[in-house]
């Protein structure tokens, strides 16, 4: 918005403005201004397009603030329904908005990946939400959308909100709140709505375009990115005897579980290529659940999305598959093929199993509930629907088949009651970790965690987990478990230097290398108010999980345990980055260990040629949620002065310290 610099009504406005950004955090009340013309403003209301994150549950996801669900960039991709959080393996490639309507007579659609809505609000994070650990906050219409092309507008302005929880039970789903209003056209060229107009069978539709799912390794346009998945409407469970991976067993969904309001997505088999599951040399056709070259599986899980609660009451239309060649192009054409025909489709024959099978596509569902016979100018519809990811990370199949269906019942237990969830979750562990040292040597970790937990009336013990990063992201296991149950031989933990505190030493390390740590308090389990079994806290909680590279302490008074590690260097070390990708772009890393503080390193050729230099306290790490450098250590990526990577060979290191002098030596890289 641009005002005249000569009237102070500018300043007022400032004031106002920063006013209410802060009483947003703290009244969930809060309401911008309306759309309207004040203060003599002429020009677009649009503003730029903005988002935020939620990346305190198992599921993170993007928030923005023109109509996206997720992210669909080709590079630098943020979360997109990454499951499980912090890992880069991404459920949705973009999900949208389809509303649709009658004026005089004729089908017009505002499509959010058409760029048919525009934002009108940045995206607001409320970490003081009362009905959720996080909450968010926008608005968009499609009033004026300069992006699209040949949009006619229905004159809707939506404002979203979107609820978040970091409870183990709550933490597989995010809540969308969308208030959907009919706020008139623009018709005197000033982007504001101005001229009423009423819309006859209005619908409110969702599409979903999942790629279940993505490693950040993958291309977006992958064969096991977005050639391999399939679609379905949860309106019956025939389909499961007719998919070979999923008959058989015994998984106790029933006929009150078949609910139509639910759509998802889940990586199937593309029969035209083997998968990326490589077993003793082969790969193995069958791709479904996606298992990495270390056998544990990448994406067991199913994206869905369930409608909760409309007012007023919108009952389910129809649900239509599309795909990457034959998108709707046209309102017209969106009407005879999506939303006019009151049918749900049926992906589930399977490819080569007998009977005419769909073939492998970049599949994306439709999914559409109305119509509501009269949209009024003024009239406002509140549609709540849960996007989540139900995941059994080792079985997968039936199994997490039937962990979505579970997971968006807590959904529903959550909106019918207000938003207040079943039960209180244990507070998470607030750990550190730092680094065990024994004689001026560090022999291994010291990780430290608080007793809060405890004051949950259902907790019942801690599990200590240390991962390290793999092909797929972080591969965990378990270090110890500390159970406060009756005759537990393991209660209590060993308690830690303060009060209230227990620790644990990992002696199983090697200086250098790149440590996950976390600690979860658990509950027993859990059957009343509804089924939530075994409540926990997150594995990537912000204040339970940490990340360390172990080393020595700095050196104090010479410069003779100064080493290059590893020397020789090899390129296929695991000290290296398994698996570089946008998120996480470094590839090597040359340590140069027990420095000094003010410790300077310039590397040469054999022949005087200066490559590159670097100091202590740095690391060439990027992407992860932590700061790993330490001041004894200094990191080379193995890049010179000129971008360059460096050679095979010998390699000359001069290393000058203020403290403590220089010392020359030598190292040799091996590709």
């Amino acid at each position: 918005m641009k005002f005249n610099p000569y009237k102070t009504s500018a300043i007022i406005l400032i004031i106002i403005v920063m006013g209410g950004l802060v009483l947003f955090a703290a009244d969930q009340n809060y309401q911008p201004r309306a759309l309207e013309k004040t203060f003599g403003i002429q020009e677009s209301p649009v503003v730029p397009n903005n988002w935020k994150f939620h990346t305190i549950g198992a599921l993170w996801n993007r928030v923005t603030n023109f109509s996206y669900l997720g992210d669909d960039a080709y590079q630098n991709r943020t979360p997109s329904c990454d499951y499980p959080g912090g890992s880069g393996n991404s459920y949705l490639y973009r999900g949208t908005l389809w509303l649709h309507g009658f004026v005089d007579g004729v089908f017009h659609s505002s499509m959010g990946e058409d760029k048919e809505f525009s934002p009108l609000d940045s995206v607001y994070l409320d970490t003081l939400s009362i009905r959720a650990d996080q909450e968010t906050y926008t608005r968009y219409y499609d009033v004026y959308a300069p992006g699209a092309s040949g949009h006619f507008p229905l004159g809707l302005k939506v404002i979203e909100r979107t609820y978040a929880w970091s409870a183990s039970y709550a933490g597989d789903f995010i809540i969308y709140e969308y208030t959907i209003k009919n706020v008139g056209i623009d018709t005197d060229g000033d982007y504001y709505p101005d001229t009423p107009r009423d819309i006859q069978n209005f619908y409110f539709g969702v599409r979903m375009d999942g790629d279940v799912s993505k490693l950040p390794t993958w291309g977006a346009e992958d064969k096991y990115s977005n050639q391999d998945d399939w679609v379905m409407c949860n309106s019956q469970w025939d389909w499961l005897e007719r998919t070979p991976q999923m008959a058989g067993y015994d998984h106790g969904l029933t006929a009150e579980d078949a609910d139509s309001n639910m759509v998802f997505m889940l990586d199937y088999d593309n029969p035209y290529y083997p998968s990326e599951y490589i077993v003793d040399g082969v790969a193995v056709k069958d791709d479904m659940g996606n298992p990495g070259v270390d056998g544990v599986l990448q994406s067991p899980g199913f994206l869905g999305i369930k409608i909760l609660k409309t007012e007023p009451e919108m009952k389910p239309s129809s649900f239509h598959i599309c795909h990457i060649y034959n998108d709707p192009a046209t309102d017209q054409e969106t009407w005879d093929r999506m939303i006019g025909v009151s049918e749900f489709e049926d992906i589930s024959i399977y490819p080569g199993g007998g009977g005419a099978a769909y073939p492998a596509h970049d599949y994306r569902g439709i999914f559409t509930i109305g119509p509501l016979a009269n949209f009024s100018t003024g009239d406002s519809i509140v549609v709540t629907m849960a996007l989540g990811v139900g995941s059994d990370p080792d079985s997968g199949g039936i199994y997490s088949m039937v962990k979505l269906v579970q997971i968006m019942k807590v959904a529903q237990f959550i909106v019918d009651n207000d938003y207040v969830l079943a039960v209180d979750p244990p507070k998470a562990p607030t750990v550190s970790v730092s680094n065990y040292v024994i004689n001026g040597v560090t022999e291994g970790v010291t990780l430290t965690w608080d007793n809060l937990a405890e004051d949950n009336t259902y907790f019942q013990f801690y599990k200590v987990s240390k991962g390290t990063k793999g092909t797929g992201g972080v591969v965990w296991q378990t270090l110890a478990t500390y159970y406060d149950t009756l005759g537990s031989a393991s209660w209590p933990p060993p308690a830690g230097s303060n009060s209230g505190t227990y620790q644990l030493i990992d002696s199983d390390i090697t200086n250098g290398l790149v440590y996950h740590y976390s600690v979860q308090a658990f509950t027993e389990v859990i059957n009343d108010p509804i089924p939530l079994g075994q409540a926990s806290t997150q594995l990537t909680d912000q204040k339970s999980y940490r990340v360390i590279s172990p080393s020595n302490p700095v050196a104090t008074e010479s410069l003779d345990r100064v080493k290059v590690v590893p020397n020789p260097y090899i390129g296929s070390a695991r000290w290296n980055n398994p698996a570089p990708s946008d998120n996480f772009p470094w590839k090597h890393r040359l340590q140069f260990t027990n420095l000094p503080s003010d410790a300077k390193i310039k590397i040469f050729t054999l022949d005087g040629d200066y490559v590159a230099e670097i100091k202590a306290n740095q690391s060439v790490v990027v992407g992860e949620e932590f700061n790993i450098s330490s001041p004894s250590v200094a990191e080379w990526d193995l890049m010179t002065r000129n971008n360059q990577e460096a050679a095979p060979g010998i390699y000359m290191y001069v290393l000058d310290s203020p403290s403590l002098g220089q010392k020359v030596g030598k190292f040799v890289i091996v590709r």
